[in-house]
């Protein structure tokens, strides 16, 4: 099985990477490989069997291109295109039972340029990759923003093509708030779009929730900590049920 953490910047996928990877170890007791594919990261709190940064990095590029570190992100995710054969052949030579990869904190420069879906490609020759789509519910104040955040998942799996499921993560911060009974029921969710009257905004939401249930799958969203490790055994089975639905037994 292999793993790829989507989400935006401050979402918590590094963590949870290590989390997930910790808990795989300890309670499922197989072989767990990470790769970290975040050239802009000074620090993981995981040890990356393959790390693009060893390849380039951020500061590296902006020294040598004098670039600006938006730039430079742009032109890091267009080196991991040109060189992602070599970065596939390293992925390769991890000896895994599962492989969890970790991307970069700007999700829109990876999913919506060209380099995450080549990544993508690369992953789904050597199996059939899950990619969890990580919320960070800090995103949204109110029901409609939750559905736009929400939405991004839809865009993940329709640009990456492969099966996405979402994890609300934070919940040590947010168990209780309103934040996480929207997001943990969709009815709820439709019901708050609506009465926030929002005019002609009100029946685009709705349609972005929609297009969530449908994607989503019969689980929904999950809700996890990757600072506590709350939730890591139902994302351990939504990653498993995403895999078996996708052709593997």
């Amino acid at each position: 099985m292999q793993v790829l953490f989507i989400g935006p910047a401050g979402s918590g996928k590094s963590l949870l990477t290590a989390t997930f990877s910790h808990w795989l170890t300890k309670h499922i007791g197989v072989k767990v490989g990470c790769v970290n594919l975040d050239p802009g990261c000074t620090y993981l709190p995981y040890n990356p069997d393959v790390d693009v940064r060893e390849m380039f990095t951020v500061m590296g590029i902006m020294e040598r291109e004098k670039l600006g570190p938006n730039g430079a992100m742009i032109r890091a995710m267009e080196l991991m295109e040109e060189r992602v054969e070599e970065l596939e052949a390293r992925v390769a030579e991890v000896k895994a039972d599962i492989l969890l990869v970790d991307t970069p904190g700007q999700m829109e420069v990876f999913v919506f340029r060209a380099a995450g879906p080549r990544v993508a490609e690369a992953l789904k020759r050597s199996g059939r990759p899950v990619a969890v789509y990580v919320l960070d519910p800090s995103l949204a104040v109110n029901a409609t923003g939750l559905a736009v955040a929400a939405s991004l998942m839809v865009a993940t799996q329709l640009r990456l093509r492969m099966p996405t499921v979402t994890v609300l993560n934070k919940a040590d911060q947010v168990r209780g708030r309103r934040v996480d009974r929207l997001l943990t029921d969709l009815n709820g969710l439709e019901n708050a779009i609506v009465g926030e009257r929002l005019g002609a905004m009100t029946d685009l939401a709705l349609n972005l929730v929609s297009a969530l249930r449908t994607l989503a799958r019969t689980s929904g969203i999950v809700k996890v900590s990757a600072k506590t490790g709350y939730g890591m055994e139902r994302l351990y089975d939504l990653c498993h049920e995403a895999f078996c639905e996708c052709g593997e037994t």
